[in-house]
Protein backbone atom coordinates (compact mmCIF):
# COMPACT_ATOMS: atom_id res chain seq x y z
CA UNK A 1 0.00 0.00 0.00
CA UNK A 2 1.18 3.57 -1.06
CA UNK A 3 0.38 6.50 -0.38
CA UNK A 4 0.86 9.62 -2.94
CA UNK A 5 0.74 13.63 -2.62
CA UNK A 6 0.86 15.66 -5.46
CA UNK A 7 1.48 19.86 -4.82
CA UNK A 8 0.81 21.16 -7.87
CA UNK A 9 -1.10 24.00 -8.05
CA UNK A 10 -4.04 22.71 -10.33
CA UNK A 11 -4.82 19.89 -7.93
CA UNK A 12 -5.91 21.65 -5.14
CA UNK A 13 -9.29 23.56 -5.78
CA UNK A 14 -9.25 25.99 -3.05
CA UNK A 15 -8.48 29.78 -4.03
CA UNK A 16 -5.24 31.67 -1.95
CA UNK A 17 -6.27 32.18 1.87
CA UNK A 18 -6.75 35.55 2.42
CA UNK A 19 -4.46 37.12 4.60
CA UNK A 20 -4.95 37.06 8.55
CA UNK A 21 -4.52 40.71 8.71
CA UNK A 22 -6.88 41.28 6.98
CA UNK A 23 -9.15 38.74 8.47
CA UNK A 24 -8.14 40.61 11.86
CA UNK A 25 -9.15 43.87 10.74
CA UNK A 26 -12.46 42.49 9.66
CA UNK A 27 -13.36 41.26 12.68
CA UNK A 28 -11.98 44.45 14.70
CA UNK A 29 -14.76 46.35 12.65
CA UNK A 30 -17.33 44.05 12.87
CA UNK A 31 -16.98 43.96 16.95
CA UNK A 32 -16.89 47.48 17.05
CA UNK A 33 -19.85 47.80 15.11
CA UNK A 34 -21.72 45.55 16.66
CA UNK A 35 -21.56 47.14 20.10
CA UNK A 36 -22.48 50.85 18.58
CA UNK A 37 -25.65 48.64 17.61
CA UNK A 38 -26.55 47.38 20.48
CA UNK A 39 -26.44 50.70 22.17
CA UNK A 40 -28.37 52.90 19.54
CA UNK A 41 -30.83 49.53 19.32
CA UNK A 42 -31.35 49.71 23.00
CA UNK A 43 -31.88 53.50 23.00
CA UNK A 44 -34.11 53.17 19.58
CA UNK A 45 -36.28 50.59 21.16
CA UNK A 46 -35.77 48.30 17.55
CA UNK A 47 -35.67 44.94 17.85
CA UNK A 48 -34.67 44.88 14.05
CA UNK A 49 -31.89 46.97 14.95
CA UNK A 50 -31.15 44.59 18.22
CA UNK A 51 -31.08 41.27 15.59
CA UNK A 52 -28.83 42.64 13.51
CA UNK A 53 -26.46 43.37 16.27
CA UNK A 54 -26.18 39.81 16.94
CA UNK A 55 -25.64 39.37 13.33
CA UNK A 56 -22.71 41.63 13.85
CA UNK A 57 -21.36 39.99 16.47
CA UNK A 58 -22.13 36.35 15.05
CA UNK A 59 -20.17 37.52 12.03
CA UNK A 60 -17.21 38.74 14.14
CA UNK A 61 -17.07 35.56 15.87
CA UNK A 62 -17.21 34.09 12.39
CA UNK A 63 -14.14 36.26 11.00
CA UNK A 64 -12.44 34.76 14.60
CA UNK A 65 -13.38 31.25 14.13
CA UNK A 66 -11.72 31.93 10.07
CA UNK A 67 -8.48 33.16 11.07
CA UNK A 68 -7.94 30.46 13.49
CA UNK A 69 -9.07 27.73 11.22
CA UNK A 70 -6.87 29.12 8.43
CA UNK A 71 -3.90 29.39 10.66
CA UNK A 72 -4.44 26.03 12.05
CA UNK A 73 -4.34 24.81 8.01
CA UNK A 74 -0.96 26.07 7.67
CA UNK A 75 0.76 23.65 9.97
CA UNK A 76 2.56 20.86 8.89
CA UNK A 77 1.17 17.15 10.32
CA UNK A 78 2.42 15.86 13.21
CA UNK A 79 2.76 12.09 14.51
CA UNK A 80 -0.22 12.38 16.32
CA UNK A 81 -2.39 14.53 13.38
CA UNK A 82 -0.88 12.58 10.34
CA UNK A 83 -3.76 14.44 8.28
CA UNK A 84 -2.87 17.64 9.48
CA UNK A 85 -5.14 20.20 10.66
CA UNK A 86 -7.78 19.95 7.26
CA UNK A 87 -10.73 19.70 9.05
CA UNK A 88 -10.17 22.98 11.48
CA UNK A 89 -11.88 24.56 8.43
CA UNK A 90 -15.18 22.49 8.70
CA UNK A 91 -15.10 22.82 12.30
CA UNK A 92 -15.04 26.30 12.39
CA UNK A 93 -17.73 26.71 9.70
CA UNK A 94 -19.75 24.10 11.82
CA UNK A 95 -19.41 26.19 15.24
CA UNK A 96 -20.35 29.36 13.53
CA UNK A 97 -23.30 27.61 12.15
CA UNK A 98 -24.74 26.59 15.35
CA UNK A 99 -23.82 30.40 16.87
CA UNK A 100 -26.17 31.44 14.00
CA UNK A 101 -28.63 29.01 14.88
CA UNK A 102 -28.47 30.09 18.36
CA UNK A 103 -28.82 33.90 17.30
CA UNK A 104 -31.63 32.86 14.89
CA UNK A 105 -33.77 31.33 18.13
CA UNK A 106 -33.61 34.25 20.48
CA UNK A 107 -34.29 37.05 17.74
CA UNK A 108 -36.96 35.53 16.58
CA UNK A 109 -38.81 34.76 20.08
CA UNK A 110 -38.10 38.96 20.56
CA UNK A 111 -39.81 40.11 17.24
CA UNK A 112 -42.95 37.62 18.23
CA UNK A 113 -43.06 39.21 21.47
CA UNK A 114 -42.96 42.40 20.13
CA UNK A 115 -45.77 41.96 17.20
CA UNK A 116 -47.74 41.13 20.92
CA UNK A 117 -46.69 43.91 22.59
CA UNK A 118 -45.81 46.65 20.01
CA UNK A 119 -43.06 49.60 20.95
CA UNK A 120 -42.86 52.55 19.01
CA UNK A 121 -39.42 53.59 17.42
CA UNK A 122 -37.68 56.33 15.97
CA UNK A 123 -37.42 55.60 12.02
CA UNK A 124 -34.58 58.28 11.37
CA UNK A 125 -32.44 56.43 13.57
CA UNK A 126 -32.89 52.80 12.09
CA UNK A 127 -32.02 54.16 8.71
CA UNK A 128 -28.91 55.70 9.70
CA UNK A 129 -27.55 52.60 11.96
CA UNK A 130 -28.98 50.50 9.03
CA UNK A 131 -26.65 52.47 6.24
CA UNK A 132 -23.91 52.58 8.62
CA UNK A 133 -24.39 48.53 8.44
CA UNK A 134 -24.74 48.61 4.67
CA UNK A 135 -21.22 50.11 4.52
CA UNK A 136 -19.46 48.24 7.57
CA UNK A 137 -20.62 44.47 5.79
CA UNK A 138 -20.02 45.31 2.26
CA UNK A 139 -16.33 46.46 2.87
CA UNK A 140 -15.80 43.55 4.71
CA UNK A 141 -17.26 41.44 2.24
CA UNK A 142 -14.40 42.82 -0.09
CA UNK A 143 -11.77 42.20 2.23
CA UNK A 144 -12.41 38.40 2.69
CA UNK A 145 -12.66 37.75 -1.04
CA UNK A 146 -13.38 34.59 -2.69
CA UNK A 147 -12.11 31.90 -0.64
CA UNK A 148 -13.21 28.46 -1.02
CA UNK A 149 -12.32 27.69 2.53
CA UNK A 150 -15.31 26.35 4.66
CA UNK A 151 -14.78 29.22 7.74
CA UNK A 152 -14.34 31.53 5.02
CA UNK A 153 -17.25 30.89 3.27
CA UNK A 154 -19.14 31.12 6.65
CA UNK A 155 -17.80 34.04 7.50
CA UNK A 156 -18.50 35.60 4.41
CA UNK A 157 -22.10 34.26 4.35
CA UNK A 158 -22.23 35.92 7.23
CA UNK A 159 -21.80 39.14 6.16
CA UNK A 160 -23.61 38.53 3.20
CA UNK A 161 -26.70 38.12 4.97
CA UNK A 162 -26.35 40.79 7.03
CA UNK A 163 -25.52 43.10 4.57
CA UNK A 164 -28.97 41.95 3.41
CA UNK A 165 -30.28 42.60 7.09
CA UNK A 166 -28.95 46.32 7.61
CA UNK A 167 -30.72 46.73 3.66
CA UNK A 168 -34.04 45.25 5.07
CA UNK A 169 -33.51 47.92 8.42
CA UNK A 170 -33.16 51.14 6.55
CA UNK A 171 -36.29 49.92 4.51
CA UNK A 172 -37.86 49.09 8.00
CA UNK A 173 -36.88 52.66 8.73
CA UNK A 174 -38.26 54.36 6.33
CA UNK A 175 -41.44 52.79 6.30
CA UNK A 176 -41.38 53.97 10.36
CA UNK A 177 -40.73 57.31 9.56
CA UNK A 178 -43.50 57.40 6.96
CA UNK A 179 -46.55 55.31 8.51
CA UNK A 180 -45.65 54.95 12.16
CA UNK A 181 -46.90 51.55 12.23
CA UNK A 182 -45.48 49.67 15.19
CA UNK A 183 -45.52 46.11 13.49
CA UNK A 184 -42.87 47.11 10.68
CA UNK A 185 -40.14 46.94 13.06
CA UNK A 186 -40.50 42.73 14.07
CA UNK A 187 -41.96 42.09 10.89
CA UNK A 188 -38.46 43.20 9.12
CA UNK A 189 -37.20 41.25 12.02
CA UNK A 190 -38.53 37.82 10.96
CA UNK A 191 -37.62 38.85 7.69
CA UNK A 192 -34.13 39.18 8.48
CA UNK A 193 -33.85 35.54 10.48
CA UNK A 194 -35.41 33.84 7.18
CA UNK A 195 -32.47 35.48 5.26
CA UNK A 196 -30.21 33.86 7.77
CA UNK A 197 -31.65 30.70 8.56
CA UNK A 198 -31.65 29.70 5.07
CA UNK A 199 -27.81 29.73 4.53
CA UNK A 200 -27.27 28.71 8.05
CA UNK A 201 -28.89 25.62 6.90
CA UNK A 202 -26.44 24.87 3.96
CA UNK A 203 -23.40 25.81 5.53
CA UNK A 204 -24.12 22.92 8.30
CA UNK A 205 -25.01 20.23 5.78
CA UNK A 206 -22.29 21.46 3.77
CA UNK A 207 -19.81 21.39 6.74
CA UNK A 208 -20.83 18.22 8.65
CA UNK A 209 -20.93 16.54 5.36
CA UNK A 210 -17.11 16.83 5.30
CA UNK A 211 -16.82 16.35 9.11
CA UNK A 212 -18.03 13.22 8.31
CA UNK A 213 -16.26 11.95 5.56
CA UNK A 214 -18.54 12.26 2.91
CA UNK A 215 -17.85 11.68 -1.10
CA UNK A 216 -16.30 15.21 -2.04
CA UNK A 217 -19.69 14.92 -4.78
CA UNK A 218 -21.81 11.92 -5.48
CA UNK A 219 -19.81 10.72 -8.59
CA UNK A 220 -16.42 10.80 -7.15
CA UNK A 221 -15.66 7.24 -6.17
CA UNK A 222 -17.74 6.41 -9.50
CA UNK A 223 -15.12 8.36 -11.27
CA UNK A 224 -12.25 7.11 -9.98
CA UNK A 225 -13.63 3.59 -10.26
CA UNK A 226 -13.97 4.17 -14.32
CA UNK A 227 -10.24 5.88 -14.59
CA UNK A 228 -8.89 2.55 -13.13
CA UNK A 229 -10.56 0.35 -14.64
CA UNK A 230 -9.76 2.04 -17.78
CA UNK A 231 -5.62 1.77 -17.23
CA UNK A 232 -4.13 -1.13 -19.09
CA UNK A 233 -2.58 -3.99 -16.70
CA UNK A 234 -5.84 -3.40 -14.50
CA UNK A 235 -7.89 -6.08 -14.30
CA UNK A 236 -10.42 -4.96 -11.29
CA UNK A 237 -10.76 -2.29 -8.49
CA UNK A 238 -12.77 -2.65 -5.49
CA UNK A 239 -13.60 -0.93 -1.97
CA UNK A 240 -12.51 2.93 -3.51
CA UNK A 241 -13.45 5.36 -0.82
CA UNK A 242 -13.13 9.64 -1.29
CA UNK A 243 -12.72 12.15 0.70
CA UNK A 244 -12.02 16.06 1.59
CA UNK A 245 -9.04 15.81 4.19
CA UNK A 246 -8.38 19.87 3.68
CA UNK A 247 -10.09 21.98 1.65
CA UNK A 248 -9.59 21.53 -2.02
CA UNK A 249 -7.70 18.26 -1.02
CA UNK A 250 -9.01 14.89 -1.65
CA UNK A 251 -7.83 11.80 -0.96
CA UNK A 252 -8.76 8.41 -2.49
CA UNK A 253 -8.11 4.80 -1.45
CA UNK A 254 -8.67 1.97 -3.83
CA UNK A 255 -8.05 -1.74 -3.93
CA UNK A 256 -6.45 -2.78 -7.55
CA UNK A 257 -5.88 -5.86 -8.81
CA UNK A 258 -3.33 -6.38 -11.26
CA UNK A 259 -3.45 -8.65 -14.41
CA UNK A 260 -0.79 -11.88 -14.52
CA UNK A 261 2.11 -11.76 -12.78
CA UNK A 262 4.00 -8.55 -12.48
CA UNK A 263 7.20 -7.94 -10.59
CA UNK A 264 7.64 -5.74 -7.44
CA UNK A 265 9.15 -3.23 -9.98
CA UNK A 266 6.07 -3.11 -12.75
CA UNK A 267 3.51 -3.24 -9.91
CA UNK A 268 5.12 0.20 -8.46
CA UNK A 269 5.12 1.92 -11.40
CA UNK A 270 1.67 0.93 -12.41
CA UNK A 271 0.93 2.41 -9.43
CA UNK A 272 2.36 5.83 -9.94
CA UNK A 273 0.64 5.68 -13.16
CA UNK A 274 -2.47 5.50 -11.34
CA UNK A 275 -2.12 8.24 -9.05
CA UNK A 276 -0.26 10.82 -11.47
CA UNK A 277 -3.55 9.45 -14.03
CA UNK A 278 -6.12 10.48 -11.21
CA UNK A 279 -4.03 13.63 -10.53
CA UNK A 280 -3.89 14.90 -13.85
CA UNK A 281 -7.82 14.15 -14.72
CA UNK A 282 -9.64 14.34 -11.48
CA UNK A 283 -7.58 16.31 -9.64
CA UNK A 284 -6.55 14.02 -6.50
CA UNK A 285 -4.09 15.21 -4.33
CA UNK A 286 -3.28 12.67 -2.33
CA UNK A 287 -3.88 8.59 -3.30
CA UNK A 288 -3.44 5.48 -1.81
CA UNK A 289 -3.42 2.53 -3.19
CA UNK A 290 -3.31 -1.46 -2.37
CA UNK A 291 -2.09 -3.52 -5.03
CA UNK A 292 -3.16 -7.17 -5.35
CA UNK A 293 -2.48 -10.32 -7.30
CA UNK A 294 -6.14 -11.48 -6.77
CA UNK A 295 -9.23 -9.89 -4.79
CA UNK A 296 -8.40 -9.56 -1.20
CA UNK A 297 -10.55 -12.12 1.29
CA UNK A 298 -11.78 -9.02 3.29
CA UNK A 299 -15.63 -8.47 2.83
CA UNK A 300 -15.58 -5.52 5.08
CA UNK A 301 -13.41 -2.12 4.74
Amino acid sequence: MSGHDHSHSGHSRGAEPVSNARLAGAAGVNTGFAVVQILVGLALGSVVVLADSLHQIIDAVGLLTALAALRLLRRPPTSSMTFGWGKADALGGYTSGLLLLGSIAWVVYESIERLFNPVAVDGGGVILIGLAGMAVNGISVLALGHGEHLSLKAARLHLLVDLAGSGIVVLAGLLLQGTGATWVDPVASLVVNALVLRGTWSLLRNASAELLDRSPNDGAATEVHELINGTAGISNVHHVHTRNIAPGVVSVTAHVVMDGSVNLHDAQELMHVLQDEMADRLGIAHSTIQLECHNCEDVVH
